[in-house]
């Protein structure tokens, strides 16, 4: 059948879209979670729930290693909680750094500070829980053999949830 000018089928489309989706994915990935267990300190985990290493990513002390030079999204949550604030001193910050091969310097990627006590909590008054998330994401050239980490300043609030 003749279609007018202009006129395209899609459903060759739709096909190709379903069928490429199909073929498995040789990018590096990596999504790892933080160990409940580590007291004191922001312990990332690669064997546990969903949790992912694929394609030559290596967890290797705590640090992401990259397996080949490319554009990469590099992403980060943490949450804190907490009760009450005796002060207003309370800042949260949250890091992801890199590690380069090429100038063997570590150099902040994104990093983002918060502070949930914006007042004191009066004395004799219940101390409310508080969160606070932190976000960070942004895309970078990298190149193989790049660590990359993530640091927190108060690990006593992070939240596992």
């Amino acid at each position: 059948e003749e279609l007018p000018d202009g006129l395209q089928l899609i459903k060759p489309l739709a096909q190709t879209v379903k069928s490429s989706s199909r073929t498995p994915s040789d990018k590096p990935v990596a999504h790892v979670v933080a160990n409940p267990e580590a007291e004191g300190q922001l312990q990332w985990l690669s064997r546990r729930a969903n949790a992912l290493l694929a394609n030559g990513v290596e967890l290797t002390d705590n640090q992401l290693i990259v397996p080949s030079d490319g554009l990469y999204l590099i992403y980060s949550q943490v949450l804190f909680k907490g009760r009450g604030c005796s002060s207003t001193n309370v800042l949260l910050t949250h890091t992801i750094s890199r590690f380069a091969v090429s100038y063997q310097t570590k150099v902040n990627l994104l990093s983002a500070i918060k502070s949930p006590c914006q007042r004191e909590t009066p004395e004799g008054t219940e101390a409310k829980p508080w969160y606070e998330p932190i976000y960070l994401g942004g895309v970078f050239q990298l190149e193989k053999g790049d660590r990359l980490s993530a640091e927190i300043n108060l690990p006593a609030y992070l939240d596992f949830a």
